[in-house]
């Protein structure tokens, strides 16, 4: 039977970081299994950005961006449009997959679907993390103690990426509702025609991902300043607050450091030539619930160098690259370890790495458990929840 899964997520745009990725993918995965829909706001950060909205496979609510107030961390509902229960009602789903937590517009999501009797599912991606919780801290903890604990509580399924996140929120003990273990898909990419790196041409280590303090920029800045390879560059792409944007830019300037570069977020072809151009790919974060640009690279076969805040253990056991704790010293000796290793050596570790991702983390490998997932939400018989009444 072919069921309706509404996908509810605040902001869908590609400089929100890897969700609204990861929701295209998913709704791609389900063609022929069921109907994807997308609620969200119509707030972007460039036109070209729109370009994300324009890949997902199927109907679009969007709701004003000049509906959400600025602050309104703890879930207000006030300013809500009445458009969310409009787009509700069109949508006409059968399931909801809300996709973050802390939003107004998540939070009323859930209690319409309450209302409504119809399951819903969280994914936290990664907002249950012990290290995004110290952000803001307080304010989480009295979020949990209220409208946020009452979306978990009631909710029909969690959805971790890993079996890490998935322990992290069965600690917290925010919820009974059972925990479903779904990596997110990696879409294997066209073949590419990027030509190889020319002999005696500097060899590319590349980060791609959202600029943000949680992702170890500055260690990473660091350890280049330590080591300050001659034949490598380093390339620090994607979008971040442009203040602490001009504080790496300013870092690097004052350091004088040689072959390093920023660009800003990069989607389509030009992803794709700054992958086919890496020889290995960093992400030194503090924390992640899954990291879906490791899977990006693996499946491109680019070398990965991460740390115990993702929940790639993988990488390390399988020799796909380095994975290490995430201090200054440990990516020092770490990358002095790449830059000594021949070009020969990284394309063979980044070919077991696109075996394992062909392996555990391409559609045919995680389209079953996303359909067990549903299949078991659906088959619920949601109760009227005191807050729905």
């Amino acid at each position: 039977m072919i069921f309706n899964v509404v996908h509810v997520i605040d902001n869908f745009n590609s400089g929100s970081g890897g969700p609204p990725r990861v929701v295209t993918t998913i709704a791609r995965a389900g063609a022929g299994a069921w109907r994807a829909q997308l609620l969200t706001t119509d707030f972007t950060e460039s036109a070209r950005d729109r370009l994300l909205t324009d890949e997902f496979p199927g109907t679009i609510h969007l709701l004003p961006s000049r509906s959400r107030r600025p602050g309104m961390l703890l879930g207000t509902r006030i300013g809500l449009p009445s458009r969310l229960r409009t787009g509700f009602g069109a949508a006409r789903p059968d399931l909801l997959h809300l996709h973050g937590l802390w939003s107004p517009l998540l939070a009323a999501a859930a209690e319409l679907a309450q209302r409504a009797r119809i399951p819903y599912i969280v994914a936290p991606h990664g907002m249950l993390e012990p290290w995004s919780l110290g952000v803001h801290r307080l304010r989480k903890r009295f979020a949990l103690r209220t409208f946020q604990g009452r979306v978990l509580a009631r909710a029909a399924a969690i959805h971790a990426t890993s079996n890490a996140e998935a322990e992290h929120v069965r600690r917290l003990e925010v919820t009974a509702a059972p925990i479903f273990v779904v990596p997110n898909i990696v879409d294997e990419p066209v073949p590419a025609s990027t030509p190889g790196r020319a002999d005696g041409e500097r060899k590319l280590l590349l980060f791609l991902s959202r600029i943000h303090e949680k992702k170890g920029l500055g260690l990473l800045l660091q350890a280049w300043d330590t080591l300050r390879p001659a034949d490598w560059e380093l390339k620090i792409v994607g979008n971040g607050a442009p203040a602490y944007v001009r504080q790496l830019e300013a870092l690097c300037a004052a350091r004088h450091l040689p072959n390093v570069a920023f660009e800003p977020h990069a989607d389509g072809a030009r992803r794709e030539a700054l992958f086919g151009a890496a020889s290995a790919f960093v992400l030194p974060t503090f924390s992640e619930n899954f990291g879906i640009v490791i899977a990006e690279a693996l499946i491109r076969g680019v070398p990965v160098i991460t740390t115990t805040g993702t929940p790639w253990a993988v990488v390390a056991s399988r020799q796909l690259g380095w994975y290490i704790e995430p201090t200054a010293g440990e990516l020092t000796r770490c990358l002095a370890d790449v830059f000594r290793t021949d070009a020969a050596t990284l394309r063979e570790i980044g070919v077991r790495g696109r075996d394992y991702a062909r392996e555990h983390l391409v559609e045919e490998a995680v389209l079953p458990r996303l359909l067990d997932m549903y299949r078991q939400s659906l088959a619920l018989d949601m109760p009227r929840g005191p807050a729905a009444a």
